[in-house]
């Protein structure tokens, strides 16, 4: 990949990630207050740059603070799948044998049941659990967060497994445990901090699949609740809102080029990572 893509993605989204932690300070319109009189305003529109929507939402604040939810689902949902799947691919490929079968098939067994399944059911525990889990703080955005990172944990969990077993057959890490060095201790100075090139290209190959996956939830209708805001959610609205007779296409295209702008540039970035071109 040429230094000026890699430099323009990173640009792009340190440039996002600015605005988006800024945007409530930014003197920008409430992206929750609607006015009657403004709706379906075409982008360049006198004190709505980009536009509003049925409701007479401003649609770039709207943007704005839907990045938010998305950088941060993305970035925390990719936080919980590092968190499970590190460590246990760690520890498979590190004892081998008979628990790195059983872990591995365990694994295959968790990812033989198809997505759309996978999110329903933790979908329904959640709103099973709700109430118990607000008396502990935790709402129901954190616990989308810890649901969508679940079901990436999978691909790291392999990763790390086979890292693992090629790091177990240098000769650092036979000589520590031919010296009888706890399978813990391994794990802790050997396996773990020389997983760290895999884990960051991981971590930057795994973020655009956890925001793709909130922003389809979110399209279902199946995200973050109001009044919270994504761009998923957005593109949802402007598809609904479009109709023959008002072409109001910006409620659509801006959240959705938001979105493939962002996934663009984080594989690029990605790509940039682990040396491909």
């Amino acid at each position: 990949m040429s230094l000026w893509a890699k430099r323009l993605a990173w640009g792009f989204l340190a440039a996002l990630t600015i605005a988006a932690v800024v945007a409530p300070w930014l003197p920008i319109v409430d992206y929750r207050a609607m006015d009657a009189d403004a709706r379906l305003l075409p982008p360049g529109s006198e004190g709505h740059l980009l536009g509003t929507d049925a409701q007479g939402r401003d649609l770039l604040a709207r943007l704005l603070f839907g990045a938010r939810i998305s950088l941060l689902v993305g970035a925390v949902g990719t936080l919980v799948a590092m968190l499970i799947g590190l460590p246990y691919g760690a520890v498979a490929g590190l004892r081998g044998g008979r628990i790195d079968r059983f872990l591995m098939r365990l694994a295959d067994a968790l990812e033989s049941v198809p997505m759309v399944v996978m999110v329903l059911f933790l979908l329904s525990i959640l709103r099973e659990y709700r109430v118990e889990m607000e008396v502990i703080g935790f709402g129901r955005l954190q616990l989308f967060l810890v649901a969508i990172g679940f079901l990436f944990w999978l691909p790291t969990a392999r990763v790390a497994r086979a890292e693992s077993l090629r790091i177990s057959r240098l000769p650092f890490v036979t000589a520590a445990r031919l010296q009888g060095m706890s399978t813990r201790a391994q794990l802790r100075r050997h396996i773990l901090p020389n997983l760290w090139p895999t884990l960051r290209v991981m971590w930057l190959l795994t973020i655009p699949r956890v925001i793709l996956m909130e922003a389809f939830l979110s399209f279902l209708g199946l995200g973050v609740e109001a009044p919270a805001v994504s761009w998923g959610g957005l593109a949802s609205d402007g598809l609904a809102a479009m109709n023959p007779l008002v072409a109001s296409w910006w409620l659509l295209a801006l959240p959705s080029a938001a979105l493939v702008l962002t996934l663009l540039a984080l594989q690029q970035v990605g790509r940039g990572e682990d040396g491909s071109t």
